[in-house]
């Protein structure tokens, strides 16, 4: 008594290991997921799609372990393989082939004569010619354009009648593979197969593309640590910005300690001439200021922001912007001369005499104070809207005041 042919599942087993391979060196080398070849040795066909793309992957599987892929493809279509392999396959290829193709066209003509149309009706509503009608009809597939134009056409003629296209569509497929398989040229002597292993971990972490990622990162890392340094290197190089003397410290030294600590302060010292003093504070005055021999004293205390510039007897002695709360002495002994964009932002002194405001915010204004009192050598330019600033009237014991302000 003959015994029973061994399975699908259980013949790809044994001949995976009897070549001692895994599956995932299998899955490797075919290109088919772990979890098909699994399902195939395990005779779970459920796992695939269609039949056909089951069909497919035994195919390429029993190739690949060295079996007889027709054999097996008979046990998969339920049929009992011969002993011995057929005489004549590519017959029964072509048979196959014929066949599969004659089934979907008697499919369509049927449903079509079903619902009482003519070839006429559907070239007119699907816009497929009468003859390619008749080659799908007649399962000829010699006769239309090229399998995938045959697809297309088989798709739009089912989706007209009605049917399911997706089904014809499968077995239409199954037409091609066995068409393919006949044109197939069958190898005398087949390759062996080599073992392919997947490459060692340290491939992957030596790849060309890794190491220069990493170089990249490490560039990127040290250009901004370099940066850091280079800038916390340049601020700690900074000179700091000296800053005037308090106005306490002016008016509590002698005139001679004054003097020296505010040419100390700044780079440049302020040009005197007849031992005249120049002195800056940063604070607002109080009732008296430092006795200097100058015969011309002015103090201007700074409230606002604003552009100033002093000239001591023909010499500029100060140009730039001015802070609030800083506070500068100039003493002369012809004149001292003083312009300012902003009126509102200097308060001056002369001979130790408080004129209070020079004018309004905005206002721009030229004074010379000089020993007989102060002078205006041009014309104040005055804002729109705003009165301009009267002559002042010079006097040497008491306080003089612009009446533009309202300041005593």
């Amino acid at each position: 008594m003959s015994q029973p042919p061994e399975t699908i599942g259980a013949q790809l087993r044994r001949a995976r290991e009897a070549r001692r391979l895994s599956i995932e060196q299998a899955a490797y080398t075919t290109r088919i997921r772990q979890r098909y070849l699994q399902a195939l040795e395990a005779e779970d066909f459920a796992v695939f799609p269609s039949a056909t793309q089951a069909r497919g992957f035994l195919s390429a599987y029993a190739r690949y372990l060295g079996l007889d892929a027709a054999a097996l493809l008979s046990l998969f279509d339920g049929e009992t393989p011969p002993p011995a392999p057929a005489p004549q396959p590519a017959a029964a290829e072509a048979a196959a082939d014929a066949l599969i193709f004659a089934e979907i066209g008697q499919k369509l003509k049927s449903q079509r004569e079903l619902l009482g149309f003519s070839l006429e009706d559907v070239e007119q509503q699907t816009r497929l010619r009468v003859h390619y009608l008749k080659a799908l009809e007649a399962g000829d597939l010699d006769y239309l354009p090229s399998p995938v134009q045959a697809k297309g056409m088989l798709a739009n003629y089912a989706a007209f009648l009605g049917l399911d296209g997706e089904a014809l569509l499968l077995r239409f497929a199954e037409g091609l593979q066995a068409r393919l398989a006949l044109r197939r040229p069958a190898r005398a002597k087949r390759r062996p197969v080599r073992q392919v292993t997947p490459p060692p971990l340290w491939r992957y972490l030596l790849s060309p593309d890794l190491i220069l990622s990493a170089i990249i990162v490490l560039g990127l890392i040290t250009f901004v640590a370099w940066g850091a340094v280079r800038i916390t290197r340049l601020r700690a190089a900074q000179s700091p910005t000296p800053s005037a003397l308090p106005i306490a410290e002016v008016l509590s030294t002698p005139p001679e300690a004054a003097l020296t600590a505010t040419q100390s302060l700044y780079s440049s010292p302020v040009p005197t001439q007849g031992g005249a003093a120049v002195a800056a504070a940063t604070a607002t005055p109080q009732a008296t200021f430092p006795v200097s021999s100058a015969a011309v004293q002015v103090y201007v205390v700074v409230q606002q922001r604003a552009w100033m510039r002093v000239v001591v007897d023909g010499v500029i002695a100060f140009e730039g912007r001015v802070t609030p709360g800083s506070a500068y002495a100039y003493g002369g002994n012809e004149r001292v001369e003083i312009l300012t964009g902003n009126a509102a932002a200097l308060q001056v002194y002369y001979q130790q005499n408080d004129l209070g405001l020079l004018g309004n915010l905005g206002q721009v204004v030229n004074l010379i104070f000089t020993v007989g009192g102060p002078q205006t050598p041009t014309a104040t330019i005055t804002p729109t809207g705003l009165p301009p600033l009267p002559t002042l009237t010079p006097s040497p014991t008491e306080s003089v005041a612009p009446t533009a302000t309202g300041r005593p």
